[in-house]
């Protein structure tokens, strides 16, 4: 390590000293290595009490955590409610993970202050403050990542670590990592263990900018713990001091020995008065996944399933070499039986292959025994057979799984839990939900004739709309996309995961129960909405969720997003949103408590002022236009809406009055009208011969008229029988290239008939052409082999005319 760094100017790091009132202990979150000598140094130093790096706010868990039934991964969640607004004008609702593994330094000192009967005490900041001491956008305060408390960014993001692993012929810090300090630390003392992580970090330390240090709350983070520290020394003669090695040269320069005991140099930090029911803390069962720093963990160590086996394995030998090549055999031994399970050609041999080039790959990168990086090569170039792709890569795949581990937590029974999940519980266990199997229920509900089935729906829908992945409607009513309205039962799947567990701490400030969570982030949700078929969609979703009576106070705000939306497109689909709760609430037996039918008004002369301008809608629109306009067109036929009726009748006039109307929604709208009244037919005949009968750039766009008169009235090809002789007409003197450019579009046309009347239609086609119905199977079938000699011939035609033409020129 010191010959890779030689240039650099090494800090003074002769900081383990066993006879010193205070041992610091540098450590990397959930690193193997440095568990293992923190329990060497403590077993040498015998602590009277140990210091911890954690946010001081958690400091009654600390016996939950150490307890003997509770069981890794797990977690400290943390929560910040910003009600006063010292974050940001937003006053924004802030969250954090704290996990530990069984291979976590600072559970390992948890559990052996526990066995040892010593005190443990968390010395950092409280979370809230560690917020309020943190730039906007940095550090903890850092947007697009998952937010945890660890901090082991400031090891491997610092400006010269680029450097270093060119140097060091490295792919990636955590490769580094593993090669200097898992593997390479367990092969030397714990003294020099120290000294190599007090280097490393110190060399990260002077790199990294002052300013940057400040903006990531760190420098005042440290200045506290030093306070904690100092405050320690007048009780404690053996203090152990375990913080990420990061901020240990922090805390030594802020600590000066005087007059018996330690005082601290920097300026006491001043704490905020923040009540305590804006600032929390919990603890939770976790998950490796989870923890997986590949899957949004920033402060983790990659796979923590392999290393977990590699602590396994310190744990039972007693000597740390071999750790690694165990550790290294049993994913490649696991990984080669789970593979043959499923039907992979993966044979012993290919295991044994892959752990002797493991082991080659290990001596050739300076490495005493083969690690993850080694493992993953190894594996790369024995179980995948020819190109690695998505078909012959499973075995990889299964082999990330074992490394990324599948071990879920487990907390001791006083530990106190989220009233979130505690109702999540309960109600699981009121309506006979079974939550104790992994495997997945279901489950049929038949919603208006039993009440307890009705809330049993609104309570999967809550739990979908936070996002837990809990529960999953498979058949039934699909109000949300406006399909099968009419359908009484529902068909759900559930099951109870550790993503649900996650998903729900995650949601929890919302509201201690999961209807008040619910209704809290419909109430945030529908307050940024600013468009109507968002609003509109996130009542009908309040609707699912049985909050008849936060609707009410919707409607204000419906109001206001309907007045200054100007789109076309969400104001129909807002529209058809708000009349399908209008017509569900007779079904559902509930009142109307938006006043849905003034909203209904509003949003419908908001669309008959925009409907004429949609006249030039763009091609890929008019699919979604045209069903616009029929939707509007069925809506004013129901019961209770006949006097819009008329008005949108205007409207389509005025539309089809504009100079230049798409042909798709100039015939869907003539279709409409139609229906309207039938003499609106010469209209439509005129239309249709001025496409099918005029000029070469009017036929191109026939089939687009065809598909929109046909998508609002088929019925018009069986009213009039000259129709379809016009139709017969255009397609028998259309060129094979133009024939070939309309079929797709003519295809979606007539695929809004019935097999039936297809079937109708060819009757009728035939009869032009003096030709019976029947007569159109008759006939011997092309095979394929004809038809491909057919092409074969036709290019060998073509070839020699086009050579023909040469030599005549």
């Amino acid at each position: 390590m010191e010959r890779l760094l030689r240039g650099e100017e090494i800090p003074e790091v002769n900081l383990y000293d066993l006879d010193s009132p205070v041992l610091y202990f540098p450590v990397r979150h959930h690193s193997p290595a440095c568990a293992y000598h923190l329990k060497q140094a403590i077993d040498a130093y015998h602590p009277d009490c140990i210091l911890i790096e954690g946010p001081q706010n958690a400091e009654a868990l600390i016996p939950v955590l150490a307890d003997q039934e509770t069981k890794a991964p797990v977690a400290l969640y943390y929560f910040y409610k910003d009600k006063k607004g010292l974050l940001s004008e937003e006053k924004e609702d802030y969250k954090c993970y704290y996990p530990f593994l069984d291979c976590s330094p600072e559970l390992v000192a948890l559990r052996e202050a526990k066995e040892r009967k010593i005190p443990a005490h968390f010395i950092d900041l409280p979370y809230g403050e560690i917020l309020l001491g943190t730039a906007r956008y940095k550090g903890i305060r850092a947007e697009g990542e998952k937010q945890t408390y660890n901090d082991d960014y400031l090891l491997s993001r610092s400006q010269y670590i680029h450097l270093l692993l060119d140097k060091a012929g490295l792919r990636s810090f955590d490769e580094f990592w593993e090669k200097y300090f898992e593997i390479g630390g367990l092969f030397c003392t714990t003294e020099e263990f120290v000294h190599r992580m007090l280097v490393y970090c110190g060399l990260s330390r002077k790199h990294t900018p002052k300013e940057e240090m400040e903006e990531d709350g760190c420098l005042l983070r440290e200045r506290y713990m030093a306070w904690q520290i100092a405050e320690a020394s007048a009780d404690y003669k053996h203090i152990l001091a375990v913080t990420g090695g990061f901020h240990t040269y922090g805390l030594t320069g802020l600590l000066t020995w005087k007059e018996g005991r330690l005082t601290c140099t920097g300026k006491p930090v001043k704490l905020h008065k923040i009540p305590a029911e804006n600032q929390g803390v919990y603890p939770l069962a976790y998950s490796m996944e989870a923890a997986d720093a590949l899957n949004g963990y920033a402060s983790g160590m990659v796979s923590p399933g392999f290393y977990q086996k590699v602590w396994e394995q310190l744990q039972e030998n007693e000597h740390p070499s071999g750790a690694y090549g165990e550790a290294v055999l049993h994913q490649l031994v696991s990984a080669g039986r789970q593979a043959r399970k499923q039907k992979e050609s993966l044979s012993s041999y290919d295991v044994i292959c892959a752990y002797s080039m493991a082991k080659g790959l290990a001596a050739l990168r300076g490495k005493q025994e083969p690690g993850l990086y080694e493992l993953r090569d190894a594996a790369l170039s024995s179980f995948v057979k020819g190109e690695c792709s998505p078909s012959t890569d499973l075995p990889l795949r299964i082999l990330q799984n074992l490394n990324t581990g599948k071990q879920t937590g487990k907390l001791c029974e006083d530990a106190l839990r989220p009233p979130l999940l505690v109702d999540f519980e309960e109600q699981c266990k009121k309506f006979g939900l079974k939550i104790q199997t992994a495997s997945k229920q279901e489950i049929t509900l038949e919603l208006f004739t039993k009440q307890k089935h009705l809330l049993i729906s609104r309570f999967f829908y809550q739990m979908d709309f936070l996002g837990t992945g809990f529960s999953r409607r498979k058949k039934g009513a699909d109000l949300l996309n406006r399909r099968d309205n009419s359908r009484v039962r529902e068909v759900w799947e559930y099951g109870y995961s550790g993503h649900v567990l996650s998903a729900l701490v995650d949601v929890s400030m919302a509201g201690g129960t999961v209807e008040e969570a619910s209704r809290t982030q419909l109430a945030r949700q529908f307050t940024k909405s600013s468009i109507s078929k968002e609003a509109a969609r996130l009542l009908t979703r309040g609707f699912l969720m049985g909050f008849l009576e936060e609707q009410a106070k919707m409607g204000a705000h419906m109001k206001e997003i309907l007045a200054g939306d100007g789109d076309f497109f969400s104001l129909t689909e807002g529209f058809s949103h708000l009349r399908m709760l209008y017509e569900l609430q007779e079904l559902y037996q509930v009142e109307d408590s938006v006043e849905l039918k003034e909203l209904l008004g509003i949003c419908f002369q908001k669309i008959m002022q925009l409907l004429p301008s949609m006249a030039r809608v763009k091609d890929e629109q008019q699919q979604e236009c045209m069903e616009s306009c029929l939707s509007l067109y069925q809506m004013t036929g129901r019961r209770g809406f006949e006097r819009y009726r008329q008005p949108l009748i205007d409207a389509f006039i005025r539309l089809l009055e504009q100079k230049e109307v798409q042909p798709g929604l100039e015939g869907a709208v003539l279709g409409l009208l139609y229906g309207y009244d039938s003499q609106y037919d010469g209209q439509i005949q005129t239309a249709a011969a001025g496409y099918l009968q005029g000029t070469d750039e009017m036929q191109m766009k026939s089939a687009a008229f065809l598909r929109g008169l046909f998508y609002t009235a088929r019925d018009f090809v069986f009213v009039q029988e000259s129709f379809l002789t016009m139709i017969d007409g255009l397609l028998g003197k259309l060129s094979v290239e133009a024939f070939m450019n309309l079929l797709p579009e003519l295809r979606q046309a007539f695929g809004y008939f019935t097999p039936l009347e297809t079937d109708r239609i060819a009757g009728k086609a035939a009869a032009i052409h003096g030709a019976k119905k029947q007569e159109l199977f008759k006939g011997r079938a092309i095979s394929p082999m004809e038809y491909a000699y057919g092409e074969l011939l036709d290019a060998w035609a073509l070839k020699k005319m086009e050579a023909q033409g040469r030599d005549d020129g």
